[in-house]
């Protein structure tokens, strides 16, 4: 399982298709709840976590089909 390291927190994709966030400085964590078109019939795709211009992004690749989907996280609140 990979961790991205993105605006203080390490992050992991969850085998329920979630991030996982853990700010390093508060000593916290967050579970962030993605949203059913996110996940929702990539089940049998290549799914993970990068960082891209400092922002945590996740990609989708369907090799079958020969197309990948994108998803950036611009912002997220962390309280």
């Amino acid at each position: 399982m990979t961790k991205i390291y993105v605006n203080g927190s390490l992050n992991w994709l969850t085998w329920k298709r979630n991030i996982f966030a853990f700010d390093v400085k508060r000593e916290s964590y967050y579970l962030f709840l993605l949203s059913s078109p996110v996940y929702k019939g990539n089940n049998n795709k290549d799914i993970e976590l990068v960082k891209y211009k400092e922002k945590l992004v996740m990609t989708c690749i369907d090799r079958r089909n020969d197309f990948m989907k994108v998803w950036i996280m611009k912002s997220y609140n962390r309280k």
